[in-house]
């Protein structure tokens, strides 16, 4: 299979790469909704599993490219802030080119991805207050870039605002959209936290456009938990700079208070002609539920937000019956097993005597 980063090295910032840089991230695939879009009068939708990468989320895009810079650089270690998935991915790649890591955590952070930076040998560092208190949060990065550049390292964080150079290998899922459809969806429905994924989607497509790939462009949707709205109440309300917020929201993945790629993200949006959808937890997790149970799509509940954003702008008459429509589903379901749970207890596991098995048992 062609590794992503040498199929579009003349879109990124990177000098040459080698097989050692990837993992086979990328090349996910976009599956047709069997159901869900059916079942709400728009035919043409689109999964876009993300959650399919080697580690289980997008970030598997930035870290490929943001070690392959390492790389080049000589540079040996790093220190990194996550919320979860860019820890997993940066953890999994740095292993991969023996660079050693250092991960400062928010507290929201679910025990799984925990456990997974932990097996790719990333050293960890709980904050309290990290991703939660706005006062808190900017002190903390402060520091962190100030020990970064002290140790004569760098400090990742998955955004433009820190890491642009990296950020640059998620532009690679609208290059991968347009081919795997054959032409530009309409409608493209992303989560955001920090809105780094929006940004990088966006400038995927104007990539595409100034090459002449293309000759049109989608709309970008971005779709938030309403406990944690730094983007869209800014889009509706004309405003020109992403806001800060205290969040609550439990999809920790998207718990992202301050603006770090907020104001990026809302100045796509514009640019696209999109829109702003707002979303409830209770919303994303009924979403989640049904992309396992309709779809056989098994998210997190960041991931299923797009979703859920899609689900309430239908029922705004947001969405035309004869648009192509697709969601970015961001990371994989094993990534928080406390939502998953919720799903599973619903059903059963029956004891039973085989010799006793009747065909009733079945509903076929």
């Amino acid at each position: 299979m062609t590794i992503l980063l040498q199929k579009y090295l003349d879109y990124l910032p990177l000098e040459s790469t080698s097989s050692t840089d990837s993992l086979g991230e990328g090349h996910t695939p976009l599956v047709e909704s069997s159901y869900i879009g059916k079942e709400v009068g728009i035919p043409q939708l689109f999964f876009k599993s993300e959650h399919m990468n080697p580690t289980g989320s997008f970030k598997d895009r930035f870290a490929a490219v943001e070690v392959a810079l390492m790389r080049e650089a000589g540079i040996k270690s790093c220190i990194a802030t996550s919320s979860g998935n860019t820890g997993s991915a940066l953890a999994a790649y740095s292993a991969r080119r023996n660079i050693k890591c250092y991960i400062f955590l928010n507290e929201l952070t679910p025990i799984n991805k925990l456990t997974q930076m932990l097996v790719y040998g990333a050293r960890l560092f709980r904050v309290e207050g990290f991703g939660i208190s706005e006062e808190k949060s900017r002190f903390i990065f402060q520091r962190l870039h100030d020990l970064a550049k002290e140790a004569e390292t760098r400090l990742v964080v998955s955004a433009y605002e820190y890491s642009a150079a990296g950020m640059e290998g998620v532009k690679t899922i609208a290059y991968e959209l347009v081919e795997q459809l054959k032409c530009v969806p309409d409608l493209v429905f992303v989560p955001v936290g920090g809105g780094g994924l929006l940004t990088a989607i966006w400038r995927g497509f104007i990539d595409l456009k100034v090459q002449r790939v293309i000759s049109s462009m989608p709309r970008i949707i971005a779709v938030q938990p309403r406990l944690n709205d730094t983007v869209v109440t800014p889009f509706f309300n004309g405003s020109v700079k992403a806001q800060t917020v205290n969040t609550t929201t439990s999809v920790s993945g998207l718990a992202v208070q301050i603006d770090i790629d907020g104001t990026r993200a809302l100045r796509s949006v514009r640019e696209s002609n999109g829109l702003g959808v707002l979303v409830s937890d209770s919303a994303s997790l009924a979403a989640q539920e049904e992309l396992s149970l309709r779809e056989g799509l098994y998210v997190e509940p960041a991931g299923a937000v797009s979703v859920a954003g899609f689900l309430e702008a239908v029922a705004q008459r947001r969405v035309k019956r004869h648009e192509k429509v697709v969601c970015i589903l961001s990371g994989h379901g094993f990534k928080d097993p406390a939502s998953a749970s919720l799903i599973a207890s619903k059903s059963e596991v029956d004891a039973i005597d085989l010799t006793q098995l009747k065909l009733s048992l079945f509903d076929c």
